[in-house]
């Protein structure tokens, strides 16, 4: 049952994240420690699924299934982004410098924490990370682009979105800023518009089972270099969570005041959740203990 609670608010701090462009879905899975546990997860709908279950073997391919992880996480995440869109870019838009802030604070936290993951520091690692980096401050500097909202498109933008989303640090809200289709489709979202959210999850369907397979297969056979891009896409999308942004760009706050208090007591508690998160389980195994 802990766990079940677990992947569900994992779920739902993921979904708020997928909303907001500049913060990415799998940067929550990183930090919670369920990244590989969801890639395994997605993979496991593999062709021996499919053929098991087109061939009437219903039981049999669902037991393939680690049900009791991805059905919590998907619930929470559905949830999140049904129920809090609409306050999650609300208070973007009442306080942006604030939330920016927490989102920084957070995520430099998790490139910290994440850093200790990799066995090795060598030139290869750095190199690989500075690759990751230069991707990360190139994509989130692109201009937009216009694409029309018909049939194959939104097809399209939900198979770059989810794949976006899957790596940490890039958020497929962003991507579909940058593809055009961000306020099309989160009107869709709010609205219920039913045949908009079928292609677009189409696309995100098929774009997830893909794309999960291939980093799954990097991180089992060349994981500190993979670790080591990702992290370094976490630390170049820095770029978009800077609370102060000019023509795109990071800037240095106006002035000194109540705002900028405001924004290091955020850029703190940002620091400190996944802190907090990754000592927990020690905390409670402590306290199991000693009772």
């Amino acid at each position: 049952m802990k766990n079940i609670v677990r992947y569900l608010l994992c779920g739902l701090a993921m979904g708020a994240a997928d909303v907001v462009p500049g913060v990415s879905g799998g940067t929550i899975a990183f930090i919670t420690g369920i990244y590989q546990q969801l890639l395994d997860g997605i993979q496991a709908f593999d062709m021996t699924f499919f053929k098991l279950f087109f061939r009437g073997r219903f039981r049999e391919a669902l037991s393939r299934i680690p049900w009791s992880f991805l059905l919590p996480l998907a619930i929470g995440i559905a949830c999140s982004i049904f129920s809090l869109a609409k306050l999650v870019l609300y208070l973007l838009h009442a306080y942006p410098v604030v939330v920016w802030s927490f989102f920084f604070g957070l995520i430099v936290a998790s490139i910290v924490m994440l850093l200790r993951e990799l066995k090795q520091y060598g030139p290869g690692v750095w190199t690989a990370f500075a690759a990751g980096a230069a991707f990360a401050w190139w994509l989130t500097g692109a201009e937009s682009v216009h694409m029309t909202q018909n049939p194959p498109m939104l097809f399209l933008a939900g198979f770059i979105a989810i794949c976006a989303m899957l790596l940490p640090g890039i958020s497929g809200a962003f991507v579909l800023v940058l593809l055009g289709q961000y306020q099309f489709v989160l009107t869709a979202v709010t609205t219920f518009n039913l045949p908009v959210l079928v292609l677009f999850a189409l696309g995100c369907v098929c774009g997830l089972l893909l794309f999960a397979r291939v980093l799954n297969y990097c991180l089992r056979r060349y994981r500190t270099a993979t670790l080591a891009i990702l992290i370094g896409i976490m630390a170049g999308s820095l770029r978009t969570v800077w609370p102060w942004q000019e023509a795109n760009m990071p800037a240095l706050p106006p002035s000194l005041g109540v705002e900028i208090a405001l924004a290091a007591l955020c850029c703190a508690a940002g620091v400190c959740l996944p802190l907090l998160l990754d000592a927990l389980p020690a905390l409670l195994k402590t306290k199991a203990i000693v009772r």
